[in-house]
C-alpha cells in the first residue's frame, strides 16, 4: 500500500520517519544513522521535486516485509505527483495522528501481555450469537499475543467440506465481530457448494501497515489449523479472498504459507514484495491465484496486483482480471458477473 503524506514541520517529519519506516533502499541502519538518512531523504526528494518549497516534507513509501541479516530492510519511492491529489496534513493534525497511533500501539501491547499471561496455547473461546447459522467467537493466539474475534458457519453432517475464508477490508478492522460480517454480506458472496465459511477480523495490531498484514495472516493461518483439528474440513480445499486491506492480506497468506491455501481471490489488494530484490517468487510455486482490480481505483492503484501477477506468471496459475471502470468497489462486478466460484471450488492444494 502506497502512501504520501504533507507537513511543515521537518522535525516531527523526521521524528515520524525514525520511527514508522520498516524499509530504506534495500540497507539496514541503525540509530546513530537516522538522523543522516533523513536528511539525505528530504536532499533527494526536493532534487527531485523541485516544484515543492522545501518545508513541504512529501514523501511517498511502501511497508514490505522482507528482511535482511540485520533484521531490517528499507525501501523509499519518493512521490513526484501533486500532493493535493492526497491531501495536505497540517502539523496539528499530523502530530495528534501520531499521538493517536502511540495510544493504540500501547493498548495492543497491554492486550498482548494479557493474552500471554492467561493463554498458555493457542484457545478458542466460545460466545452467544444471534446470527442465524454463525457461531461467534474469538481466537486467542498465545504466541502472537493476539485476539481474532470470528464468526464461523459450519457444515451439517460428518462429510468433509472445503472451508472458504474470508479477509475484510481496511474499513472491518477492530473487535466488534460484526462488521467483517456485515462486510461479507454486503459484497454478494454466496457460496454455491456448501462449505465452512469463516469470517476472521483484524484488530489493529500496529496500525494499517505490512506488519500488521503479516502478523493477521499468520494467526489466520494458526485459527484454520485449529478448526480443522475439530470440525470435517478438507484440508485439500482451504480457500482464501479478500477485498482492499483484505486483498493484501490474500495476497501475504498464500505468501507466507506455500501450498496451504488451495486456491485465492485478493481483489483491489497490494503486494509490495513483488517490488523488492528479495523477493521470493519460488514461494508461489503451484499457487492458483485469481486477482482482481479496477484502473479507475483511487483509493488502492492497481499497479501492485498487476506487477505482482507479471512476476509469479511463470511459477504459477495466475490470472488478472482488470476493468477499466469499477474504482474501489469493483468486487460486487467480479463477483457477480465472473465464474469465480467454479474456478476457486474446483481448485485443490493436490494438483
Amino acid at each position: 500500500m502506497k502512501y504520501r503524506i504533507a507537513v511543515e514541520d521537518k522535525e516531527l517529519f523526521a521524528k515520524y520517519l525514525y520511527k514508522e519506516f520498516e524499509y530504506l533502499s534495500l540497507a539496514s541502519f541503525g540509530e546513530e544513522d537516522k538522523k543522516e538518512i533523513c536528511s539525505l531523504l528530504c536532499k533527494e526528494f526536493y532534487g527531485k521535486n523541485p516544484q515543492y518549497p522545501i518545508g513541504d516534507g512529501i514523501i511517498k513509501w511502501f511497508y514490505s516485509s522482507a528482511v535482511d541479516d540485520n533484521g531490517v530492510l528499507y525501501i523509499v519511492d519518493f512521490g513526484n505527483k501533486k500532493f493535493t491529489e492526497y491531501g495536505r496534513t497540517s502539523c496539528a493534525a499530523f502530530a495528534k495522528a501520531v499521538e493517536m497511533q502511540n495510544a493504540e500501539r500501547k493498548r495492543m501491547s497491554e492486550k498482548s501481555i494479557g493474552i500471554k499471561n492467561n493463554f498458555s496455547e493457542n484457545s478458542v473461546v466460545y460466545k452467544k450469537s444471534f446470527i442465524p447459522g454463525y457461531k461467534k467467537c474469538s481466537f486467542f493466539d498465545a504466541d502472537a499475543g493476539i485476539e481474532i474475534p470470528f464468526r464461523f458457519r459450519v457444515c451439517k453432517g460428518k462429510e468433509k467440506r472445503p472451508l472458504l475464508v474470508y479477509l475484510h477490508g481496511a474499513g472491518s478492522l477492530g473487535n466488534d465481530n460484526l462488521k467483517q460480517f456485515l462486510e461479507f454480506a454486503a459484497v454478494g458472496i454466496k457460496p454455491e457448494e456448501e462449505c465452512f465459511v469463516l469470517l476472521p477480523q483484524c484488530d489493529n495490531f500496529t496500525g494499517n501497515n505490512l506488519s500488521t498484514i503479516n502478523l493477521y495472516a499468520r494467526s489466520v493461518r494458526s485459527l484454520v489449523g485449529v478448526l480443522a483439528a475439530s470440525y470435517p474440513v478438507d484440508e485439500s480445499r482451504i480457500y482464501v479472498v479478500g477485498c482492499s486491506f483484505g486483498g493484501a492480506c490474500a495476497w501475504y497468506s498464500v505468501y507466507d504459507n506455500k501450498g496451504f491455501y488451495a486456491a485465492a481471490i485478493p481483489l483491489m489488494g497490494y503486494f509490495p514484495d513483488a517490488d523488492s530484490e528479495v523477493f521470493d517468487v519460488e514461494a508461489f510455486r503451484g499457487a492458483k491465484i485469481w486477482a482482481g482490480h479496477a484502473k479507475d481505483d483511487k483509493v488502492v492503484p492497481y499497479h501492485s496486483d498487476e506487477r505482482a501477477c507479471k512476476r509469479i506468471s511463470g511459477v504459477c496459475d495466475i490470472r488478472l482480471s482488470l476493468y477499466e471502470k469499477g474504482g474501489h468497489v469493483m468486487m460486487k462486478k467480479f463477483f457477480r458477473s465472473e465464474k469465480w466460484q467454479q474456478w476457486l471450488f474446483s481448485r485443490t492444494n493436490r494438483d
